[in-house]
């Protein structure tokens, strides 16, 4: 690290320090405020609840105290409550428990305040009563000389009344005679007792939900929930002033680590400029050379040619490595390319031709790039190298391996490009192991022919120009069409059509296969639907089978259509590439639940074919045509037929023989007992099924 970017780290650091204790002040500084203003906003409220509490009971006590100071309290009481709620450290996500609590406390508040509201209701009337009847009784002096047992019953049952009230007990007034009688004729004593029952019954009437109102009233745990809310902000408020202090610890820590930092940058300094150093060059040495083998790379070599006037460039490629890090493992690989370009460069060194560098072009490439040389020369060479490592044994601990490489002579630019087509088309053919490019091998051509050839697909997807013809299969007993083959075809823009064979094996390799096979299984079902008395197959490959949105695609259109999907069959294509054969198992199970029915296509062009019948669930087979096309003139193919009819039957399976292109073959088959026949003898793919089934041989 240079010196002035050392003085920048320790301003940025000072810089940093200053600005989080400013930080750390204003937190702390608003906390403690929010703090505090909540402590004395949540007494406040404890102490409304208390002070409300105790007018409630002062006023329970006496027969006549005033109540406003009871409805300003509970007032009161309501405003500290919102002041309480709209506290600003309640923003903090941290008090989230004790909003909460503040919510539910609403509620219990809500619930006191509508108690009070009743109870001052009812105790007015009450006292009312009570004040009355009081002075009711003091200003029936007259009675108290004319008939004093009234008198007299009447203040008892006043004193019952009273005493009711104040030891809040219904015990005083329940069971016993509260109302006066009399059988005076004295009507000012009839009219005394009268006034007093009216008052007597109102109070019996009142008293009990007076007295079990009061009682909830003086309960009031609502106290309770506010001292656990404030010893929940207690508790939460504590742990905050904890994260303030480690958060002061922590910035100091941080001070200290930083200068600690810069001193330990100073120290080392020095070593770090050695370091880099070293890994400047390490860097420069893996831009030019491979780091396994200690070769050039393919950018020095791409760098050479742009300079070369007359390049001339060997590219060697090992013959199935794979094979080798498969079977030894990559550690015994990678020794195996150290030891071929070791050999590599030995042998030119021996050859003694000037100006000749060797490459590792990537993986299990190597290039051999000579300056003006003759290409009679240069291909020379390749032949002797290959044959020099064909014939060297290369030890690896105590392996002794051969191998074998594929060599590509080329001085026609693009240089790297034509060597590459050359040694793709020699890995292909395996004519010889060293081929040299020529425009004469039209290499470039079949490339153009196949961007051609997928421009012409991709247009066709895009236009709606990939179309299913339909090749009928026979019931050779009937002699009628009981199910035709969907077989792709592109139709061009002049209306012709191009058969599969010049386009399908291309498409494998792009997405468009997929789309291809998506297009023939939603067309097919779509013929079928207005074929209802046919069959109708359509080929999926063992490629197919592996991909689940292939399959899916397939279940789905059978199971959006019920009424076809009994109709439509599979035909398996390259059985002999099966590689999961429980997944296809699954696949044919699957399509047996939909009522299809499986086939497989071209039997007997593969020697493994007959391993899978005891694992598979097939219904048909189909005998490939370069059998049944030369039963009538060859014997061992007539033979073979025959047996693979007879194995398809002891099976449980039927047959149909494909490539049926005369009269006499279908004879033989019809004599032979094979079910079904296809093929030119009967007609060509067409574009539309027939109407009629009816045929003749």
């Amino acid at each position: 690290m240079k010196l002035h970017r050392l003085i920048y780290f320790i301003l940025a650091i000072g810089i940093i320090s200053s600005a989080i204790l400013i930080y750390f002040y204003i937190i702390q500084r608003d906390f403690t405020k929010n703090h505090r203003e909540f402590l004395i906003s949540i007494n406040k409220l404890e102490n409304a609840n208390a002070g409300l509490t105790y007018l409630i009971l002062e006023n329970s006590l006496y027969v006549y105290h005033n109540q406003d100071e009871i409805s300003q309290n509970a007032k009161e009481l309501e405003n500290e409550y919102n002041n309480l709620v709209n506290s600003n450290i309640l923003k903090n996500k941290n008090y989230k428990s004790v909003s909460e609590g503040l919510f539910n406390l609403k509620k219990e508040l809500l619930f006191d305040l509508e108690n009070i509201e009743e109870y001052l209701m009812t105790n007015a009337g009450i006292k009312n009563s009570l004040v009355f009847l009081t002075r009711h009784v003091e200003n029936a002096t007259s009675l108290n000389q004319e008939d004093k047992e009234i008198f007299l019953k009447a203040n008892q049952i006043l004193k019952h009344f009273h005493d009711a009230i104040k030891m809040q007990d219904l015990d005083y007034i329940d069971g016993l005679d509260i109302l006066i009688h009399s059988n005076s004729q004295s009507s000012k004593t009839q009219e005394f007792i009268n006034v007093f029952n009216l008052h007597a019954n109102y109070l019996l009437k009142k008293y009990p939900p007076f007295i079990n109102i009061t009682k909830q009233v003086l309960k009031n745990d609502t106290h309770l929930s506010i001292k656990r809310i404030s010893n929940n902000f207690s508790k939460l408020a504590l742990n905050d002033f904890q994260a303030l202090d480690i958060f002061a610890s922590v910035i100091f820590t941080i001070f200290i680590l930083s200068l600690l930092t810069i001193v330990l940058l100073f120290m080392k300094y020095q070593r770090e400029n050695k370091k880099l150093l070293k890994t400047k060059e390490s860097l420069e040495y893996s831009n030019t050379y491979d780091m396994l083998t200690g070769l050039f790379n393919r950018k020095v070599l791409e760098d050479d040619l742009s300079k070369s006037d007359f390049p001339h460039i060997l590219v060697v490629n090992i013959d199935g490595f794979k094979h080798y890090n498969d079977i030894y493992g990559n550690n015994v690989g990678n020794i195996l390319l150290k030891d071929l370009a070791k050999f590599l460069k030995l042998l030119l060194r021996v050859t003694n031709i000037p100006k000749c560098k060797v490459y590792r072009l990537g993986a299990d490439e190597f290039g051999i790039l000579f300056e003006d040389i003759d290409k009679k020369i240069a291909f020379d060479i390749g032949i002797e190298l290959e044959k020099n490592i064909a014939d060297h044994l290369f030890s690896i601990e105590k392996l002794r391996l051969n191998l074998t490489v594929s060599i590509a002579s080329n001085c026609i630019t693009p240089i790297l490009e034509n060597a590459d087509l050359a040694l793709k088309l020699i890995k292909k053919e395996q004519r010889s192991h060293v081929i040299e490019y020529k425009e004469s091998l039209n290499l470039k051509r079949s490339v153009q022919e196949n961007m051609e050839t997928l421009e012409l697909i991709k247009n066709a997807i895009a236009d709606d120009r990939i179309i299913p013809f339909f090749q009928p299969i026979i019931n050779l007993k009937t002699l009628k069409i009981e199910k035709y083959e969907a077989l792709v075809r592109l139709q061009l823009l002049n209306g012709t059509f191009l058969s599969p064979f010049k386009f399908l094996d291309i498409s494998k390799k792009t997405p468009y296969y997929y789309e291809i096979t998506k297009i023939m299984i939603a067309k097919t079902i779509k013929v079928a639907e207005k074929f209802p008395k046919y069959r109708f197959s359509i080929n999926i490959s063992m490629v197919d089978i592996l991909d689940d949105e292939i399959t899916d695609i397939l279940y789905e259109s059978l199971k959006s259509h019920p009424l076809v999907c009994s109709r439509i069959d599979i035909e398996l294509l390259e059985v002999e590439h099966l590689a999961d054969i429980e997944r296809v198992q699954e696949f044919i199970q699957t399509l047996h639940k939909f009522g299809s029915k499986v086939l497989i296509d071209d039997f007997g062009s593969g020697y493994s074919n007959f391993s899978y019948f005891s694992d598979l669930d097939i219904d048909i087979v189909k005998i490939d045509g370069s059998i049944v096309s030369e039963i009538t003139t060859n014997e061992r193919k007539l033979h073979m037929l025959k047996s693979m009819h007879q194995f398809s039957h002891g099976m449980g399976m039927e047959c149909v023989a494909e490539f049926v292109e005369t009269k006499e073959s279908a004879l033989l088959l019809r004599d032979i007992g094979v079910e079904y026949a296809q093929g030119y003898y009967f007609s060509q793919p067409l574009q539309m099924p027939l109407e009629s089934d009816e045929v003749t041989i």
